[in-house]
C-alpha cells in the first residue's frame, strides 16, 4: 500500500498547510492515523467583516486531492436533510463529484477548496437558514441530480445515453471498437471518441462508477 499524501510528499503536506493556516487561522491541521483532518471555525467573511462562523471537520482521502475532501458540519447546526444538502451521515453535499473539475478540479490547492465551493455552500446555508431559498442553482438528490448533472453536460436527457457514456468514463480504458454511447450505431473511434477522452480528464472513473451505480437502481 502506497503511504498517505502527507508523508509520500512533505514538502506538499506543508505548502497546503501553510497557504490555509495563511488565510483561516481559526483552522488547524490534525492527523487521525493515516488522514489529515482540517478542524475549526470556518468564518464567512464579506466587506472585511466577518458575518458569520461555521463548525467544521474537513477530512482529506489517503490519495488527496484526488477524491474529494469529506465536510462536515459538527455543531449540529445544519439540519441533516437533503434539502439542506447533508447527508444522513452528516456529512455535507458541497460538490457533485462529477463536477468538481467546474470549481476545484484535482491538483487545485486545498485552499482554493475552501474559497470557492464550501464558501459558498455556507453561504447558501446562511441564507436559508435567515429564511430564503437556496440561493444557487440547485440539483436533485440521487439519481436524479445526476441524471440531471450529466443530462446538461452531454445536451439529452436519454437514460440510455448518459448510462454508456458513464461506462466509458467508468472503465479503465475505452477501447474504439466499443459502439458509441450516443447510440449512432458507430464504433467509439467513428463518433463520439475525443468527447469521451476529453471527459476522462475531468470525471474520475471511480466518480462514474459510482454515478452509473446511482443510475442503474
Amino acid at each position: 500500500m502506497t503511504k498517505p499524501w502527507h508523508r509520500s510528499d512533505p514538502a506538499y503536506f506543508e505548502k497546503e498547510k501553510r497557504e490555509v493556516e495563511r488565510e483561516y487561522p481559526n483552522l488547524r491541521f490534525r492527523l487521525a492515523g493515516e488522514l489529515v483532518v482540517l478542524e475549526g471555525d470556518f468564518p464567512l467573511i464579506a466587506e472585511g467583516k466577518v458575518r458569520d462562523r461555521y463548525l467544521v471537520e474537513i477530512t482529506m482521502a489517503r490519495d488527496h486531492p484526488k477524491p474529494l475532501p469529506v465536510v462536515r458540519e459538527v455543531a449540529g447546526r445544519i439540519p441533516r436533510k437533503p434539502e439542506r444538502h447533508m447527508n444522513g451521515d452528516g456529512t455535507a453535499c458541497v460538490v457533485l463529484p462529477d463536477e468538481r473539475w467546474k470549481s476545484w478540479p484535482v491538483g487545485a490547492p486545498l485552499v482554493d477548496f475552501l474559497n470557492g465551493p464550501l464558501r459558498s455552500y455556507f453561504i447558501c446555508q446562511s441564507v436559508v437558514e435567515s429564511g430564503h431559498p437556496w440561493p444557487m442553482e440547485e440539483l436533485g438528490h440521487g439519481a436524479a441530480g445526476i441524471r440531471t448533472s450529466y443530462a446538461e453536460l452531454l445536451g439529452t436527457d436519454d437514460i440510455n445515453v448518459i448510462r454508456g457514456y458513464l461506462v466509458c468514463l467508468a472503465a479503465k480504458q475505452v477501447k474504439g471498437h466499443w459502439s458509441c454511447p450516443c447510440s449512432s450505431g458507430k464504433r467509439l473511434r467513428d463518433c463520439h471518441l475525443a468527447r469521451v477522452l476529453d471527459l476522462r480528464t475531468r470525471i474520475a472513473p471511480a466518480d462514474a462508477a459510482k454515478s452509473l451505480r446511482y443510475l442503474r437502481g
